[in-house]
Parts: C-alpha cells; sequence; structure tokens
C-alpha cells in the first residue's frame, strides 16, 4: 500500500459575520466521494485517485471550511482490482485501505484548515500547543 501524493484541488471558507461569540463546536468529517483510475506504468501495479471531501463545521452557525482533493494510491493489480469491485458494489473499501486514505486526507485537511481558519478569523480545527510558564 503506497499513497504517492495528495493533491488539493478546491478550498472553501466562509465566516458568518452575524453570529455572536460563545462556546464553539468544531466538527470535522472526511468522505470519499469517487473512486477513479491514474495511469501508473510499472509492471504488476496499478494506482487508483480516491477524491475525497474534508468538512470543518463550526457551530453555533459561525463558518465552514470545505477541502477536496485526491488522494493517489498505488498497488499490485490484484489489490487494486479487489477495491474497485468492492467500491462499485458496496460504495465501501476496504478497511486497511481506508484507513490509510482516510488519515491522509485528514491530514492534508486538517493542514489547509488551519491555515484558512487563521485567515477568515475561525477558530483553529485542532487545538495547538501552548507554552505555560511556571510560575
Amino acid at each position: 500500500m503506497t499513497i504517492v501524493k495528495i493533491n488539493i484541488h478546491k478550498v472553501h471558507a466562509e465566516r458568518n459575520l452575524s453570529t455572536r461569540g460563545g462556546q464553539v463546536k468544531i466538527h470535522n468529517n472526511v468522505s470519499i466521494k469517487e473512486i477513479e483510475d491514474l495511469s501508473f506504468a510499472v509492471e504488476g501495479k496499478k494506482g487508483l485517485k480516491f477524491t475525497f471531501s474534508f468538512n470543518c463545521g463550526y457551530e453555533p452557525d459561525l463558518g465552514r471550511i470545505e477541502v477536496e482533493g485526491q488522494v493517489l494510491y498505488v498497488e499490485t493489480d490484484a489489490k487494486v482490482n479487489e477495491i474497485k469491485k468492492m467500491w462499485a458494489k458496496e460504495k465501501r473499501v476496504p478497511g486497511p485501505v481506508m484507513e490509510q486514505i482516510v488519515n491522509a486526507a485528514l491530514h492534508k485537511g486538517n493542514i489547509q484548515a488551519i491555515k484558512i481558519s487563521e485567515d477568515i478569523s475561525l477558530p483553529s480545527p485542532l487545538p495547538l500547543p501552548k507554552v505555560k510558564a511556571k510560575p
């Protein structure tokens, strides 16, 4: 199992200026939208493009961040065929592959969301480390 690259092709963010402050809840979600063949010229290997959507929602309606991209994945012919067959039949991916793809998408999506949240004055979607001085 090898992830070759993670590409981002869409970023959308908005902040609702009319929402008042207070307790903010942040929800992150990743989903696989589509799987396509990836042309890959190595004997015995095939590639797949997993198109993903990363969404970060703020409650109450403070704003949202959406990131879409593709995880490029390379594996043996047999494994790729198994993944494609399962996706076509059930819109699911085998557990170990799904874990790897979702973790890659979460990583890339969270990094983008942290950068964007700073630009549009939303709280960071992940708690950032802080230093506390001893008295």
